[in-house]
């Protein structure tokens, strides 16, 4: 990892912690502020995905997949802006359908790496069982918009957290010779 994506991961963690204890803050408009949040982060990752495959995948093997990894990430983003005038129901079970697909494929890495014997598995095992617990527990206070948007804002600051403890943590470079 280079300096610069180190200090961009640091300041990244540090704003979503922010947001985290601004939302613990401020409970009451927290669900419209995670739609906002939850559109605007799967609609930024989407272009992102977009633009990639547009420079750089569509000249490599499985660059299609890319291409459309992309246009579903975007189409679900556009999908979570259109539920913030709809019930607070539909915005959590949305929520806790993406976390616990996140959840899952973090469990999934985690496993695979732990296979290669590589030393980051429990972190990305950790990481998963956080957004499935996050994902269960909103089910659970599905009643409660206040619980849930302290559960949010938790996992906000737990990812805080974990991005700013893998921007310190040593890389292993290669060399060619």
């Amino acid at each position: 990892m280079t300096g610069g994506r180190r200090v961009t991961d640091i300041l990244v963690g540090v704003l979503t912690m922010l947001l985290g204890f601004a939302l613990i803050l401020f409970p009451k408009h927290g669900l419209s502020i995670v739609a906002g949040i939850l559109s605007m982060t799967m609609i930024v990752y989407g272009v992102r995905m977009l633009i990639y495959y547009c420079s750089m995948a569509r000249h490599m093997v499985g660059g299609r997949t890319m291409l459309y990894i992309a246009v579903i990430v975007l189409d679900l983003g556009v999908f979570a802006w259109t539920l913030t005038d709809i019930p607070k129901i539909y915005i959590v079970l949305y929520l806790a359908v993406v976390h616990a697909f996140s959840g899952v494929i973090d469990i999934m890495r985690g496993l695979e790496a732990k296979k290669y014997k590589a030393p980051s598995w429990r972190l990305s095992a950790l990481s998963g069982a956080v957004n499935l617990t996050v994902a269960i527990l909103c089910i659970v206070f599905l009643g409660s918009t206040d619980m849930i948007v302290y559960i949010y804002s938790a996992g906000l600051i737990y990812s805080a957290v974990t991005r700013i403890i893998t921007a310190f943590r040593k890389t292993a470079i290669v060399y060619i010779q």
